[in-house]
């Protein structure tokens, strides 16, 4: 494990590895398509729980989407870059997770790589996300091949709010994001299964 520039970490992420990254929330997991098996073993995470991509711009994120939403345009409007996650249809039907991160070390390592990054918490299943490398667990540090350099995070993961299938659902709320203002931003819902 050795600790290197966002820009030097590309290297290792084009090659399948996997790269401990600081954000402005917690400390992520980051690899293209070919690590995603390495992230999930890393963090003993099962094959079928999603993993979120982080992207440069709120073009970038929902580009990868289909009938994206106006609330996701609000949403993203409003807290973008920062601490959101946006759950959207995929046009080869499932869904997506996307964000754009606001941390410098994590954004830097998004335009040297150039596409979107596939994140998760560096932490084992199960345990707290930590808000800076030095305090990942030993046995996940040592699994990583790359640790890049950056700033402590806040600590507090994102907020989730799902907008796939005609959705309004806050799936993690943090300190920005509440049920209630999730309600206040939301336009009339005309689906009444639609939970807010």
């Amino acid at each position: 494990m050795r600790t290197v520039s966002p820009r030097e970490a590309v290297a290792a992420l084009r090659v399948g590895g996997v790269a401990l990254v600081p954000t402005e929330t917690v400390v992520g997991l980051v690899a293209t398509e070919s690590g995603l098996p390495r992230i999930r073993e890393i963090k003993g995470r099962e094959a079928n729980k999603p993993i979120a991509l982080l992207c440069a711009s709120a073009e970038e994120a929902f580009g990868l989407a289909t009938n994206v939403p106006p609330l996701a345009e609000h949403l993203a409007e409003l807290y973008w870059p920062g601490p959101l996650t946006l759950v959207l249809d995929l046009p080869s039907g499932g869904t997506i997770g996307v964000r754009v991160p606001a941390g410098r070390a994590v954004r830097e390592l998004l335009g040297a790589y150039g596409e979107p990054l596939y994140a998760t918490s560096a932490n084992l299943s199960g345990e707290p996300a930590r808000a800076a490398p030095d305090e990942v667990d030993p046995q996940v540090l040592q699994a990583v091949d790359v640790v890049v350099r950056g700033e402590k995070g806040s600590g507090e993961a994102s907020a989730v709010v799902d907008l796939s299938g005609g959705k309004v659902e806050l799936l993690r709320a943090d300190s920005e994001l509440s049920t209630q203002k999730l309600a206040r931003l939301a336009p009339a819902n005309p689906n009444p299964e639609t939970s807010i």
